[in-house]
């Protein structure tokens, strides 16, 4: 039988990639963490790990280092709910999200809230819509937000306040940095990234209108400092989310917004019909209670 502590250990094994370094922050010996590896492959039927320096993960190893991350995780957060007494707020509100300016407003409940539960936390999980859903679906995240996404109908959803509008970086030596706005037509036949999550969800489709059958384009990307570093590196330009980054002297780049400005809606989502805990329940009661104060305009 599998038991969370195979999985402690092979997710021990697969973060350190030598036995001696996993063994020394489990604290336990390195023969005893070999047998509990062995015993996971002979119950799994697999080999998970080449033994060679630095180990790697085979392809079933992949797999399982991130369906036992989940459940580890899980695991972990089970006992601190159950664990906790009754009426007292403790514990970790979890959040799933892609990056988004519109995270400070989450941040100003959770701040209001702190200064009546002193002992709560929070764990920030970053990553695109399908790492939000799937975070939500198996338990690990409390909420969610996504942006513009045809996804949040599946859950319980509020609307944030903060629209996150889209903003285009241009190479500084490009003609078109010199527009103080850039329209759709600008953008014709010009060597772009764009975000995978807003391609999929076709947000650009009606701003573009024509002139998506022209668009260059060049890669896309999940979050949005590596597309960044790419559009930089390669002088190309990259359609992104204003507020999430500076552009740096020397990079060459600057920002200009787009004309007729293109906004996404943002959702919190969490899930219905489920068990939430105390914690959860009063973080939300403050996120709706700071909506009918009107502290979105207050935040900008």
């Amino acid at each position: 039988m599998i038991e969370l502590r195979h999985l402690r250990c092979f997710l021990g094994i697969a973060k350190e990639r030598t036995i001696s370094q996993a063994a020394a922050s489990l604290y336990i010996s390195q023969p005893a963490l070999s047998r509990t590896l062995q015993e996971l492959e002979d119950e799994l039927g697999q080999q998970l790990i080449v033994r060679a320096k630095p180990l790697r993960l085979t392809p079933k190893g992949e797999l399982l280092r991130e369906r036992a991350q989940t459940i580890v995780d899980l695991m972990d957060k089970l006992k601190q709910e159950v664990g906790v007494d009754s009426g007292e707020l403790v514990g970790t509100i979890t959040i799933a999200a892609g990056e988004s300016p519109a995270v400070s407003f989450l941040a100003h409940c959770f701040h209001r809230l702190k200064q009546r539960a002193p002992k709560i936390n929070f764990d920030l999980k970053s990553g695109n819509e399908n790492y939000v859903t799937r975070s939500l679906d198996s338990g690990i995240a409390d909420f969610g937000i996504l942006i513009a996404s045809p996804q949040a109908s599946r859950y319980e959803h509020l609307i944030l306040p903060a629209r996150d509008s889209w903003q285009v970086f241009i190479p500084a030596e490009m003609p078109l940095a010199n527009k103080p706005r850039i329209t759709a037509d600008d953008l014709a036949d010009l060597p772009i990234i764009i975000s995978a999550q807003a391609l999929d969800n076709n947000e650009f489709s009606g701003w573009l209108g024509p002139i998506k059958e022209r668009l260059h384009l060049v890669g896309t990307y999940n979050l949005p400092y590596n597309g960044y570093v790419f559009a930089r590196e390669n002088r190309l330009a990259m359609l992104a989310l204003d507020g999430l980054i500076q552009v740096q002297d020397g990079d060459g780049l600057v920002s200009r917004p787009l004309y007729p400005p293109l906004d996404a809606q943002l959702h919190l989502v969490w899930r219905s019909g489920v068990y939430s805990s105390d914690l959860c329940n009063a973080y939300l009661s403050e996120i709706r209670q700071s909506l009918s104060r009107g502290l979105p305009t207050a935040l900008g």
